[in-house]
């Protein structure tokens, strides 16, 4: 099944070339050249300083240790405010990435820079124009006191590891999570450095202590886990259905990875309208039914499945079978809005069958008179058709809409027998705390009734 429908990952060209109007046009002789846009001639409106913008050095910065110098890092910023005041926005956004990569860091809220490879907590406009120092403390990672020292050589070089982990904690800053993870990666596979960002903590080998150690390594055999269906997930006939699940529900894991939630959500979709498959991304698990008893908690019933209450009257295993089926069926219909099919195969099941349906309660009982037994108790064979007995005698009195004498009976079962009677299922049982006299009484209470 294709879910492409027309999806356009495709992203609008940031080259520097013709595509901007004439490039940055930064020879050696010639100094820095215009972007070409044909507003570029628009000024602001207020006098900006001798520098073109109205940015101020960091009273926090340290020394400038970017790879530009300051008379270049007023040069982007005034361009940047240039862009900014003709709406040039993509202009702006590509100069900041660029003053970032080179160590230079804007913090626009509050018209600061510094050049010291530190970033600001927060990028944002701050409306008390003060900086969050939690923030930035936040983003520093140290050694594992459990780690190995770094050797480059026979020369001990911690500090390296510390300024390539800071370059990834300013990439993940900025969004460039393909910059911070191919950071990351080189940090593994050149160095056999591990980072924990929980911890904040990066180690050689990855030892972060035995407790965590174990934390982590299960943590790994879940994230490596493929989505599997839950224990409690109901099961479909057909085996190639299934497969068919688990082959989309890879496919969506995919398509989320590669960022592509369109296809995705359609998939989703698609399972759910289909198959009544329901997706946990937390736990990585999916279930026909929706239920997830890895969840903990009650369970309940899955969506769909009504369950049989009271007693079959005339109904074979192979009618009920086929009542159950039904049911299915009709559960689907309704889920696909096909209101006239749902109908049609509920009065199908009352006219052929005497089935109703309650869709509250998700249960469906054959309309009879006999009542079931629920529940387990010491009753003897000759009790329990006792009761039954009465209990159709009630029925009838009931329908003859003679209640006195129902209630009798009713009250009499449960003087005798602790019986609890429950009309709206058709289902009788003994409750423990009310039950008294035994079998020899049976015959005795027989005949006052019948009195």
């Amino acid at each position: 099944r294709s879910y492409g429908g027309g999806y356009d990952d495709s992203r609008p060209s940031r080259g520097r070339g013709g595509g901007r109007g004439g490039g940055r046009g930064r020879g050696r002789g010639g100094g820095r050249g215009g972007r070409g846009r044909g507003d570029s001639s628009r000024k602001p409106k207020e006098y900006l300083g001798p520098n073109g913008h109205d940015y101020e050095l960091s009273a926090e910065s340290g020394a400038n240790n970017s790879k530009f110098d300051d008379r270049s890092i007023h040069a982007l910023l005034a361009e940047r405010l240039q862009a900014k005041f003709s709406r040039d926005f993509r202009t702006a956004d590509s100069i900041q990435m660029e003053l970032i990569d080179g160590g230079v860091f804007v913090h626009d809220g509050m018209k600061e820079w510094r050049a010291d490879g530190i970033p600001y907590g927060s990028f944002n406009g701050g409306g008390s124009g003060q900086r969050n120092p939690r923030s930035l403390d936040g983003q520093q990672y140290s050694k594992s006191p459990h780690s190995d020292d770094v050797m480059v050589g026979d020369v001990v070089n911690n500090e390296l590891i510390t300024k390539l982990v800071k370059e990834r904690t300013k990439f993940k800053m900025m969004r460039q999570y393909d910059k911070a993870d191919a950071v990351r990666e080189g940090l593994r596979t050149k160095f056999n450095v591990m980072i924990d960002d929980r911890l904040k903590q990066w180690s050689v080998g990855g030892d972060f202590g035995e407790e965590h150690n174990a934390q982590r390594e299960l943590a790994d055999k879940f994230a490596n886990r493929g989505y599997i269906k839950s224990t409690s997930s109901l099961s479909l006939e057909d085996a190639e259905e299934e497969e068919y699940i688990q082959f989309h529900v890879d496919a969506r894991v995919q398509a989320k990875k590669d960022r592509n939630f369109e296809t995705a959500d359609k998939i989703r979709l698609d399972l759910a309208q289909r198959f009544d498959v329901m997706i946990n991304d937390k736990m990585k698990l999916w279930s026909i039914g929706g239920q997830f008893e890895e969840l903990g908690g009650k369970m309940g019933k899955p969506r769909g499945v009504y369950t049989r209450r009271g007693a079959l009257g005339d109904l074979t295993p192979e009618d009920e079978d086929t009542v159950s089926k039904m049911i299915a069926d009709r559960y689907h219909a309704k889920k696909q809005k096909n209101f006239d099919v749902a109908d049609e195969i509920r009065d199908d099941l009352l006219s052929k069958y005497n089935v109703r349906i309650d869709d509250r309660s998700n249960e469906w009982r054959v309309d009879t008179e006999d009542y079931a037994m629920a529940g387990t108790n010491s009753l003897t064979e000759d009790e329990v058709a006792f009761i039954d007995g009465k209990l159709k005698e009630r029925f009838y009195f009931k329908r003859e809409r003679q209640f006195e004498e129902a209630d009798e009976i009713r009250d009499h079962l449960q003087e005798r027998f602790g019986i609890q009677v429950d009309d709206r299922v058709k289902e009788w049982y003994v409750d423990s705390l009310l039950s008294g006299v035994g079998v020899a009484e049976v015959e005795e209470d027989d005949a006052s009734i019948d009195e």
